[in-house]
């Protein structure tokens, strides 16, 4: 484990706690072309009567629901669509939601998007078994509520997770995005579909592949693994399809099997990161969202780098591990010069994918409130080296155009 520090700090012990006692729900996942109607089979079988499909219209304007549609209809499945969510998980959505889950009388939920139309749809059918609570019992991460109604989701973007995640972001009255950590609103089956992101655009292809990326390296080197177990399957194997896949999924938009491989990584990052939560790397990126509208894969992919030599020499072996599984560790090479060379191939994936090195849209000013938000995430997180504010503060000041 090189010399990465062995102790938590109390509210990352409180947090680490919390985490392990959360139950585990195993999604039962269908894979390829027409995958989706396998979520009508299932709700057909469970007695479903009427589905609040969560998406947006851009996804509804490809026609791509369709033949999900057709079947409902052909098991006399009733559903209405939800689509009002303004690109944000926040109260308003959640409440709009809500509120068309009751008065149409539904009593199942369905979440046919990207990772803020899946994590709305994982509250709303929390919200919908609980209905006398609120959000702020929801983010208490000591909270027990009672599991989610039957809830199924088809990701339609290749690095959200949140298909599988005990995590969902929610934006509160401020603009910040929070956590909502549970159990009990895990997908009970996902059909990662390639029907779905065929039409998804070679730059979103590239920033969703590296949101991928970044979740998968930051839950191997949590501290938190230690504490549970070490994800040695899913979280190398995100990261080997990621490097074998992206590239031939951003420069071809023909090429299916690669797409439908990086839909594969994004889920199995995703249970990567059930225990381990983010790092840094996630928690300045929502910062970037939150403030400039920027897409969360394309800050991923600007932090990653650089987050991860901050984090060394306490990660050497980890990033060492994570080389040798994608195949670009050598054997007389010390654990030092693996990771670096893992640290390079983010880069080089960079510039292919045409991602700069630092993020434009950042402002100066807004600096301290980036360090403050970033910190009160970090420390809750298994971040395996917490900087102080200073080094946070150079950190971002480092992020900006030169």
């Amino acid at each position: 484990m090189g010399i990465r520090k062995k102790y938590l700090s109390s509210l990352q012990q409180i947090s680490c706690c919390m985490m392990r006692l959360k139950n585990i729900y195993i999604s039962e996942k269908f894979t390829g072309a027409g995958s989706v109607l396998n979520i009508a089979d299932i709700m057909r079988s469970e007695g479903a009567g009427k589905v609040l499909i969560i998406s947006d219209d851009n996804i509804l304007s490809t026609g791509a629901t369709r033949t999900f549609e057709n079947r409902l209809h052909e098991y006399g499945i009733d559903f209405v669509y939800f689509t009002d969510l303004n690109g944000k998980n926040d109260k308003d959505s959640l409440e709009k939601g809500f509120m068309l889950y009751r008065t149409e009388n539904c009593d199942t939920v369905a979440a046919i998007g990207g990772g803020t139309v899946i994590d709305c749809a994982k509250l709303i059918a929390l919200k919908a078994s609980n209905p006398t609570k609120n959000i702020s019992y929801f983010m208490d991460f000591t909270a027990r509520p009672k599991r989610a109604v039957p809830l199924y989701a088809v990701p339609t973007t290749t690095g959200t997770g949140s298909e599988v995640s005990l995590l969902s972001f929610f934006t509160d009255s401020s603009g910040k995005k929070r956590p909502v950590l549970s159990s009990e609103f895990v997908p009970r089956a996902v059909a990662l579909d390639p029907d779905f992101i065929v039409s998804l655009s070679s730059e979103m292809i590239a920033w969703c592949g590296m949101s991928t990326l970044t979740r998968a390296v930051e839950s191997y080197i949590s501290v938190y693994s230690e504490r549970f177990y070490r994800d040695t399957v899913n979280a190398p194997k995100a990261c080997r399809m990621v490097f074998e896949n992206l590239y031939d999924a951003y420069i071809d938009p023909e090429n299916i099997s690669a797409r439908l491989n990086l839909l594969k990584a994004s889920y199995y990052a995703g249970i990567s990161f059930r225990r381990s939560a983010g790092g840094y790397a996630e928690a300045i990126s929502n910062r970037m969202s939150e403030l400039y509208g920027i897409h969360h894969g394309k800050a991923n992919a600007v932090i990653l780098p650089l987050i991860l030599e901050e984090y060394m020499p306490e990660i050497n072996s980890d990033l060492s591990a994570l080389s040798y599984n994608c195949n670009f560790s050598d054997n007389h090479n010390s654990e030092t010069e693996n990771a670096f060379r893992l640290i390079e191939q983010i880069r080089d994936l960079n510039n292919l994918l045409g991602i700069p090195d630092y993020i434009e849209e950042l402002k100066p000013t807004d600096t301290d409130k980036i360090v403050r938000r970033t910190q009160a995430d970090a420390r809750l997180c298994g971040c395996p080296k917490i900087f102080t504010d200073p080094e946070l503060e150079q950190f971002i000041v480092n992020l900006q155009k030169h």
